[in-house]
């Protein structure tokens, strides 16, 4: 028998947690030449346990698991989609922000060496714990309280998410419904556009159980992206646009910078969908997760980069939080990019919902003590209830909140967490179990805490910028 932990190490990690029995699961372990996923932490009677059953089930490297699954580019693809949305059209003004397109992409730079780090963080430990989803590592690397606090903020995220993609679709549909007539009537109107978009499109792409649909759909999303970034190339060079353009010279103190530190960040999390996504990858592994990491970041800063300088070029310090909304409603490229601007936002708004419906699972479970054969018999009938009342309650609120910065608001500092404070905690907890600190371990624990500091003060500052500028606002109208 090969353990992956030495003996001796592991005859320690026993003597430091007291198990009763010597009763102790390794992280992974290698059996007669097969490589099985386990839980890392010793098993104590009485925890407060809230995963359903479904979702605990030990993973094996033999079997079925490997040989089904999403191939990695349709994973990439999964990954871009999650990660675009919102964020492709708030670029430009978090380079009008940071003073000028040089400053942008240092910041963006720096940024996202820590972005595709925190992916492989969650990774190495999903494949430590056979977990299935964001939460699910919390549990296995924090306990059971911080699992149960995760799956609620997780839900408020991917709720605040959803409200957000529902208010772009509505945003861009208005538009084009103005370009169509002048006086557009009731069928052409944002109310009555939303509800047809999240009815006749949206909910079909939530209601399967896994993401290997949303997979084939994110094509369309992606190539969406692209054709949207090369619209604003070509409106750059036609210069048609009339107006003032102003650009900051950083005259401003150099921490006015970090205002578009959270639109970045916001543009990039995906990292709570991103375990729902390797949990599907076929042979799934860090280093194949690597290359999936690296294809998506590469695709996502090719299109923030070319849609944040030439939207930037183009309106300079006017641009709005929503690019598209600067060009006039009539210009017929324009609205084709609003369109396809919508095939990006559905299948990220899918993913939103696919994870929120997964905290929703174990939430449900927790408060009501769900044995786990009635979880498994009702799971599709609880399934389809919750994806109903999740879309009808979001539609509800997008139809009232008609500007989509009040829902960016709600969420942009939570992105912070899912991408510097929980992945560094959870690097930091792993490397703790070991009871010998190599260098590497040392360092490794090193950089966590870098992502703990990092995550916990741009969440402080994004929310408090927030409301600076809510109360900015309020006293200058």
């Amino acid at each position: 028998m090969n353990h992956s932990l030495g003996l001796s190490e592991k005859q320690a990690l026993l003597v430091k947690d007291n198990v009763p029995n010597g009763h102790y699961e390794s992280p992974v372990i290698h059996y007669n030449g097969r490589r099985v996923s386990v839980v890392s932490k010793p098993v104590i009677n009485g925890a407060l346990d809230t995963t359903p059953a479904s979702y605990t089930i030990i993973q094996r490297s033999d079997g079925n698991h490997f040989s089904k699954g999403i191939p990695i580019w349709r994973a990439t693809l999964l990954v871009v989609n999650s990660a675009l949305g919102a964020g492709i059209l708030n670029f430009p003004q978090a380079y009008a922000q940071c003073g000028g397109i040089f400053t942008a992409l240092i910041i963006h730079m720096c940024l996202l060496v820590f972005i595709m780090g925190a992916f492989l963080i969650l990774a190495y430990c999903a494949e430590n714990h056979g977990s299935h989803n964001f939460q699910e590592i919390i549990r296995a690397v924090l306990g059971p309280r911080a699992y149960v606090a995760t799956q609620i903020v997780i839900t408020l995220y991917m709720f605040g998410c959803t409200v957000a993609y529902m208010i772009l679709i509505g945003d861009q549909l208005e538009k084009v419904g103005e370009a169509i007539e002048s006086a557009p009537g009731w069928y052409l109107q944002r109310k009555f556009l939303i509800g047809v978009a999240s009815l006749v499109f949206l909910l079909p792409l939530c209601l399967p159980k896994t993401l290997r649909v949303l997979s084939y759909s994110s094509f369309f999303g992606t190539f969406a992206a692209f054709f949207v970034s090369i619209v604003t190339v070509i409106k750059y060079f036609e210069g048609h646009h009339s107006g003032r353009k102003d650009f900051n010279r950083i005259e401003e103190p150099w921490t006015t910078t970090f205002s578009s530190v959270p639109i970045i960040c916001f543009a990039f999390q995906c990292h709570v969908q991103s375990v729902a996504v390797y949990a599907e990858l076929k042979r799934a592994s860090v280093p194949r997760f690597g290359i999936v990491v690296v294809v998506a970041m590469t695709i996502c800063s090719i299109l923030y980069i070319i849609t944040g300088t030439f939207g930037y070029l183009t309106f300079g310090t006017n641009v709005a939080s929503d690019v598209l909304k600067n060009y006039p409603p009539n210009g017929i490229l324009v609205n084709t990019a609003r369109v396809t601007l919508c095939l990006i936002i559905l299948p990220s708004s899918a993913v939103v919902v696919f994870c929120g419906r997964s905290c929703l699972d174990g939430l449900y479970v927790a408060a009501f003590s769900v044995p786990t054969t009635k979880a498994e018999t009702d799971e599709k009938r609880q399934r389809v209830i919750q994806i109903l009342a999740w879309i009808g309650l979001s539609l509800i609120i997008s139809i009232y909140m008609q500007d989509v910065l009040y829902a960016i608001t709600f969420v942009g500092g939570l992105a912070a967490l899912f991408i510097f404070f929980y992945p560094g905690i959870c690097l930091v907890q792993e490397m703790l179990q070991y009871p010998v600190l190599t260098l590497t371990r040392k360092l490794l624990i090193v950089l966590g805490a870098c992502y703990v500091t990092i995550g916990v003060f741009l969440f402080a500052y994004s929310e408090v910028f927030s409301i600076m500028e809510d109360i900015k606002g309020k006293v200058g109208s």
